[in-house]
Formats: C-alpha cells, sequence, structure tokens
C-alpha cells in the first residue's frame, strides 16, 4: 500500500471444484497481515461462495462462461482487468505461509518475478516431451516452434531464446502498468495454438504446448522483444515462514493428502483454524482431510489416497483416448 492506494493485485481463478482453495489462499494471505485486494475468476461458483470470499475483504469476482478452454488459459485476461500498477497471478492450489507482500512484485517494472526451474527439474516438466535431448532444458525443436508461433501474433522476436529451462505459471507477477501489451500478447498466442477443449491443466496431445497457459507463457518470455524479464531471484521459496507453497499434485488438500504435501500440514490447517476463530464462514461443512484432528489419518492415508488419484487420472486418460 502506498498512501492507502494499492499497488499490487493477487488474481486467481477456479470453479465450484477449487473454492476451498480459493478460500484457503485468501486467507492465509490476511492471516499473514497481507492487504492486497483479490480478483477471483469464478466459473459454475454457488450463490453463496461469493459472499464466503468476499467476507475477507476487498475480494471481487469475475463471474466466467464457459471458454471451452481449460481455465487456467484465462490467466492473462484476467489479469488485465486489474486496477493497480502490478499485478500477480497466483494458483488457487497455493498459499502463503507468511507475510510476502514485499516480495510480490518485481524489483522493477522492466522486470517480472517467475521461478525458472533447475536444469534437474527440467525431466519432470518435459517428461515424455524430451524429443531426444538430454532433459535438462526446453528442447530446441520446442524453441524452434514457440519463436516461430510467437512471430505469427507478435510479429519480430528475439532470434535466440532467453533462457534455457522453463518456469512455473503457479505464480506470475509483473508491470500491469508497462506489460499490459504482453498479456494481450500471451492471449492472443492461446488462442491461436491450444485446441477449444478443457482436459485440465496438461494435454498431452499437444507436442509443443502440453503444459497449455504454462509453456504458451514461456514462449512469450522467450521470444517477445518486450517481454517482461526474469533477472532477480524467484524469493518466494526461500524463508519456511515466507512462502508462495504450491500443492501441484492431486489430490488436493481439501480433498486428500499427499505425501509431500504433508510438509504442509500444520501451517495450511493453521490457516484455516485462524479463519474460524475470526468468525469467517467457511465455504460449506469442513472437509475431512482439513480437520485437525484427522491429521494421523490423513497421513496414514496419504499413500493410498494419491495412488487412488494415480488410478483415476489413468482411467480419465484412457477414457479420453478412446472417445478421441
Amino acid at each position: 500500500m502506498e498512501n492507502g492506494e494499492a499497488l499490487n493485485t493477487i488474481v486467481t481463478i477456479g470453479d465450484k471444484h477449487y473454492i476451498w482453495g480459493i478460500f484457503m489462499l485468501i486467507a492465509s494471505a490476511r492471516k499473514a497481515g497481507m492487504r492486497e485486494p483479490f480478483l477471483v475468476g469464478a466459473m459454475d461458483f454457488p450463490p453463496e461462495a461469493g459472499k464466503v470470499l468476499e467476507q475477507f475483504g476487498d475480494v471481487a469476482l469475475v463471474h466466467l462462461g464457459d471458454t471451452g478452454r481449460s481455465l487456467a488459459c484465462m490467466k492473462a485476461k484476467l489479469m488485465m482487468d486489474a486496477k493497480t500498477p502490478f499485478v500477480t497471478w497466483a494458483d488457487a492450489d497455493a498459499f502463503f505461509t507468511g507475510n510476502v507482500s514485499e516480495m510480490l512484485a518485481p524489483p522493477s517494472h522492466e522486470e517480472a518475478r517467475f521461478r525458472l526451474r533447475t536444469p534437474s527439474e527440467m525431466p519432470a516438466a518435459f517428461k515424455g516431451h524430451v524429443f531426444g535431448e538430454d532433459g535438462t532444458h526446453i528442447p530446441v525443436a520446442v524453441l524452434e516452434q514457440w519463436q516461430r508461433d510467437v512471430a505469427a501474433v507478435a510479429g519480430e522476436t528475439l532470434e535466440k531464446a532467453r533462457y534455457t529451462t522453463s518456469g512455473s505459471s503457479a505464480f506470475f507477477s509483473i508491470s500491469l502498468a508497462r506489460h499490459r501489451r504482453f498479456l494481450e500478447l500471451w492471449y492472443e498466442l492461446e488462442s491461436r495454438v491450444l485446441p477449444v477443449r478443457n482436459v485440465g491443466v496438461v494435454d498431452d496431445a499437444l507436442k509443443f504446448y502440453h503444459q497449455l497457459d504454462e509453456s504458451t507463457l514461456n514462449a512469450c518470455l522467450n521470444f517477445i522483444k518486450d517481454a517482461p524479464l526474469v533477472k532477480s531471484p524467484f524469493g518466494l521459496n526461500r524463508d519456511r515462514k515466507r512462502l508462495f507453497a504450491h500443492f501441484i499434485a492431486h489430490p488436493k488438500p481439501w480433498e486428500g493428502w499427499t505425501k509431500r504435501a504433508l510438509r504442509f500440514y500444520d501451517d495450511y490447517i493453521g490457516v484455516l483454524d485462524w479463519a474460524l476463530a475470526q468468525g469467517y464462514a467457511p465455504p460449506g461443512p469442513v472437509p475431512f482431510s482439513l480437520k485437525r484432528r484427522n491429521g494421523k489419518l490423513c497421513r496414514r492415508l496419504a499413500p493410498f489416497v494419491e495412488l487412488a488419484a494415480r488410478i483415476m487420472r489413468r482411467l480419465k486418460r484412457y477414457v479420453r483416448m478412446a472417445c478421441a
């Protein structure tokens, strides 16, 4: 805040299955003393959901129609609805472990706050899409296609990619005052290269854009000449007390706990305990996995819950392939 004026808006999105996630994301920020306004893209929300989120104060909802694509492909469009100099994207399946207001926006209007992967993380990002290379960097064939597609929407591009590794689109913060055109081009690229179908956040049928919004964002950051620059350390992954913690796997904590996610069990449940103690109404009955008294059982069940989710994902994939 500067002279009472908000400098940064946190933007997120979800459908009815992510209301608990959005509730916890906003609650974690308010628990930590973060005062940024929130802008929430809402699809298929029940009428009472808006009031549940708005009770935290300075929360605005944008009700979305069916886009045909994954909701993740609405990120750029929603970010442009912010009214502040800076805008920060935060996925709804995440939360803040402490006050990170000073680290949300990048250090300057020319930069982006964005986490690039290390080379050792890259094989997971391009699993099944390695194109015969060593897997520690963005494959050359992918970069070449990205460059062609970015040129189709932006005109001129850089001759060489800016980065050798890709970054996670779970968190992305830029100067809206400086880089609105970048967001427009990101959205235009998605409209051009992504098919109109919703298979979630990964579409393995796409050779060059299997990560959808993340793939297109990385393409834009690499080749748009006037793109914001990823220069400074990400920062929100260093101090346990000041993290942006993202639950990447399924199930999500309000559905069940994975073994990896359990390291944040006490922190996440602590957010809900705080919210309820403050008198905030929850989105509905508290799920089994978010009741502190069920902690020991959640830990024991985690391997089986994770396995069940993996089996369900594979079954859905086979069904999609059979119906294609």
